[in-house]
């Protein structure tokens, strides 16, 4: 500070911030050594006479020798074992507290990172509802008679919220997929009058928005009347005139009792069925003056 002429004058000192430090570290790297010629050379004195060691494992005194020489190998290694791993924790404990007080220091970086990451993340997810509530909105406009049968959720992809590629592409892609749908609905309205579960596989079509799954579903329906049509055919088909009376007369009195059929407890195994076809096959069996009872193991 300088006077002139009775003022004061004030100089400005610029103190620069000083920055975080950087991680100085001193170590001495540790000698570790051992009397391992002498400690190999005893060894190989005590294993050789194991090398190469034959046992008649037929007797049970051999076995028992060999069960002790093992232990005693065993023995030796264990020792030279816990050795080496007590040095090794010896040695690892400046490591250790180096590390651990290092990352003491690092999670303070990471607290104040995972702060600015949350809002980030949170800043992402706003930005995405955003976007989809647009491309929804448009969705209800562009498609007004699709929506209330097909959810929006049910056509959006994923990828049309990503900011490569762009809220204009996306509206693209979703009137595209909207057509594509229209087109698969105009292509099996063109089958109606020729498909008998024309309905079943238009709700697919709407479920799946996939043309192929409609038509699979509707062929599976075909299958499935065919089958209940085979088994009603094999229940009843056949055995009655037109007039209601039994195809087949009845047995002379004389014919049922020179041949007696004895009665006995049957028990007949559905692998599949459904409750419909099920009642056709007791109705079929009372008109016939079969009585029991049919129970169902679990719906598959």
């Amino acid at each position: 500070m300088a006077e002139e002429n009775g003022a004061e004058e004030v100089v400005a000192e610029v103190i620069e911030e000083q920055g975080a430090p950087d991680l100085v570290v001193t170590y001495s790297p540790s000698v570790i050594s051992a009397n391992f010629d002498a400690m190999e050379d005893s060894i190989r004195a005590k294993v050789a006479d194991y090398e190469g060691a034959k046992y008649d494992l037929t007797k049970d005194e051999s076995i028992k020798e060999a069960k002790n020489d093992r232990l005693y190998l065993n023995g030796l290694k264990k020792e030279i074992e816990e050795r080496r791993k007590a040095v090794k924790r010896e040695y690892n404990k400046p490591l250790a507290a180096f590390e651990k007080r290092c990352k003491e220091i690092t999670s303070i970086i990471d607290g104040a990172s995972d702060g600015i990451k949350a809002q980030l993340d949170q800043a992402e997810e706003d930005r995405k509802s955003r976007a989809m509530a647009r491309l929804k909105e448009h969705y209800e406009t562009f498609a007004e008679l699709l929506a209330p049968v097909v959810p929006y959720e049910r056509i959006h992809e994923k990828q049309w919220l990503n900011k490569g590629f762009g809220e204009v592409k996306a509206k693209k892609a979703l009137e595209a997929k909207v057509s594509a749908v229209a087109r698969d609905w105009d292509t099996l309205k063109a089958q109606r009058d020729s498909m008998a579960h024309y309905e079943v596989a238009e709700r697919e079509l709407f479920r799946t928005l996939d043309l192929g799954s409609a038509l699979n579903a509707a062929r599976a329906a075909d299958e499935e009347d065919a089958r209940i049509a085979a088994m009603r055919e094999a229940v009843t088909g056949g055995l009655r005139k037109p007039d209601g009376a039994p195809a087949w007369p009845k047995p002379a009195p004389e014919a049922r009792q020179a041949h007696p059929e004895l009665s006995c407890a049957w028990t007949v195994e559905i692998p599949s069925a459904t409750r419909s076809q099920m009642e056709l096959l007791a109705a079929a069996l009372r008109e016939r003056g079969i009585t029991g009872t049919i129970k169902c193991k679990g719906v598959r």
